[in-house]
């Protein structure tokens, strides 16, 4: 506030507009037409306002020269179109007389500092600035800037602007995700219709409600929420897939190899097409192309469905070699077909990491391969197997 205050772009006038009570602020003409604002009254005070407008051509400029600054596209478009209008000054204070609470601005001990700089400016007051400059220059900018939807103009007209202002520099890429929906309504305390991720993970395991979350939606759009749409995500993904492989992988290792990582094949020994398939999909460049980059693009989903694209090809192998068979016949090979699954299960475990902390673990644990790489090979034969209840038991539905 004070550097801003010495570089002129912020000054006190008097201003009289609606005020809404409810919530807090003053609104335009317009915004008072529809009718959506409680308790409205006209007010008439000095306050000091942030000029804001000084900026638009700037973040205009920016936007348009920096195309993946807001995403998705049609955000950034809808900011474009945003700023086609004249941005008015931001009052930015409070009187002490009307609120007695808040942050007292530092050049006028009459006045406490109200929306927007005393919420948005802890982005860069957390991180240290002008407290410690060395977390600051680490931590800052942000690389993405994650916000919903709703509060969209705050953060890429508001926050940037102040930024401008105190010439810092901009988030990476400010990225507005959707909603999550009941039906096509969106989850409100007001009309009742949430659903507690608490109770959630209470019965079915934190690590499945985040599955879940990051898997079915598409961050940028609306996702509706159904308990029946978990379970079936429930059974399909973890319980069917992921922690079927679990057990096929442990439960013949134990039966046929003692519970011990068989012997790992050398390349001229593999020579099931499907068993090279796995290891080409999952390649160092595949993983980089496929995993790094959608990542880098906010896909989170995308990258979750070409994870457990290994889990599925894994299990296609199991079946397809069955090696409860082939071990009757040629040992090998079943050694061969089941250290491949094993490697598969293994790497799935360590790219879902960030996804699922708490259960890859234990399979890693399980595969005694605590901290390993998503790197073919790294499995260790001779390891002894850890026994284990199901990694996810399915849920039947009543």
């Amino acid at each position: 506030l004070q550097k801003d205050y010495e570089s002129g772009d912020n000054n006190i006038d008097e201003y009289e507009g609606m005020y809404s009570v409810a919530e807090e602020r003053y609104i335009t003409e317009t915004e008072h037409a529809v009718g959506q604002f409680r308790d409205v009254k006209t007010i008439k005070e000095k306050n000091y306002f942030f000029r804001m407008g000084k900026y638009q051509q700037k973040l205009i400029d920016y936007i348009n020269s920096n195309p993946g600054f807001i995403q998705p596209e049609h955000r950034r478009n809808e900011m474009l179109g945003f700023l086609k209008q004249p941005l008015g000054d931001l009052c930015i204070s409070r009187p002490k007389a009307r609120m007695d609470w808040g942050i007292e601005i530092p050049f006028d001990k009459e006045y406490v500092t109200y929306v927007w700089f005393d919420a948005l400016i802890n982005y860069i007051s957390i991180p240290g600035y002008l407290s410690d400059d060395g977390r600051f220059n680490k931590w800052w900018p942000a690389d993405a800037h994650l916000i919903g939807k709703d509060i969209l103009t705050t953060h890429c007209v508001y926050w940037t602007a102040m930024l401008f202002s105190l010439g810092l520099p901009l988030p990476k890429v400010i990225f507005a995700h959707g909603w999550w929906l009941m039906g096509d309504t969106k989850m409100s305390k007001s009309l009742g219709n949430i659903i507690s991720p608490l109770d959630l993970i209470e019965q079915y395991g934190v690590d499945a409600v985040r599955y879940y979350l990051m898997r079915d939606m598409i961050l940028g759009e609306d996702t509706n929420f159904t308990i029946d749409n978990f379970i079936k995500r429930y059974n399909s993904d973890l319980a069917n897939d992921f922690g079927n492989l679990l057990n096929r992988v442990s439960g013949l290792i134990g039966k046929y190899f003692d519970g011990k990582i068989p012997r790992q094949p050398n390349q001229d020994e593999i020579d099931f097409t499907d068993a090279k398939a796995i290891q080409d999909y999952v390649s160092k460049d595949y993983v980089k192309r496929f995993i790094y980059d959608k990542i880098n693009q906010f896909e989170v989903n995308g990258t979750i469905i070409y994870i457990m694209t290994i889990v599925g090809m894994a299990n296609r192998y199991l079946e397809h070699q069955a090696p409860w068979k082939l071990v009757k016949t040629d040992p090998k090979a079943a050694e061969m077909v089941l250290y491949v699954a094993a490697e598969a299960l293994r790497i799935a475990a360590v790219l879902l990491q960030p996804v699922m902390p708490i259960k890859t673990r234990e399979v890693l644990e399980i595969l005694g391969a605590v901290g390993s790489n998503p790197t073919w090979g790294e499995l260790k034969d001779g390891t002894i197997l850890r026994s284990h209840p199901p990694l996810f038991p399915r849920i039947e539905i009543k």
